[in-house]
């Protein structure tokens, strides 16, 4: 069946429950389409716009608002006053077991990192001052763990523990 007759049947069938017998000619169908499509798409065209200017306002006020604590943090900050630098401590000797023989590492648990990353930034410093030299710390990364969870990312093994814990 042609659409625009299918279309004038759906229509006179419309008419029909309100009273209206007379079928409507192409040019009306055509009228009826074209001005819903366009009050469809003015619409969405409307919708675009302010959501754009929203997006815009928002991100004024985000700019407006990080610059507002950049000021604050900068008057917050202290000056500081230039560091003296302490005489390096005499070189002791240490015996040559000591030297050969590397510390023992323990697990340490993961709320304990910041904990960790300052002990070791304290070793290294001490280390500095003995040796004359500037060391720097690039990264801290944990050790690859054994056993069970061995190469497994972290959403691995949350999923894992989400399975195997039982309520």
């Amino acid at each position: 069946m042609h659409p625009l007759l299918l279309a004038n049947h759906l229509i006179m069938l419309a008419g029909g429950i309100d009273g209206n017998k007379k079928p409507l000619d192409g040019s009306e169908i055509w009228g009826v389409t074209l001005v819903g499509l366009g009050t469809v798409i003015a619409a969405l065209a409307l919708l675009v716009v302010v959501i754009l200017l929203f997006g815009k306002i928002f991100d004024q006020i985000n700019k407006n608002q990080k610059a507002k604590e950049a000021a604050e943090a900068a008057k917050k900050k202290p000056k500081q006053a230039p560091v003296k630098k302490a005489a390096p401590a005499p070189a002791q000797p240490q015996p040559a077991a000591a030297k050969s023989a590397p510390p023992a590492v323990q697990a340490v648990p993961a709320s304990d990192d910041d904990e960790v990353i300052a002990v070791i930034s304290a070793v290294v410093a001490m280390m500095s001052e003995q040796d004359g030299k500037t060391y720097r710390i690039k990264s801290v990364a944990r050790s690859h763990r054994t056993g069970g969870f061995d190469g497994r990312s972290a959403w691995a093994m949350d999923g894992r523990r989400q399975n195997v814990n039982p309520f």
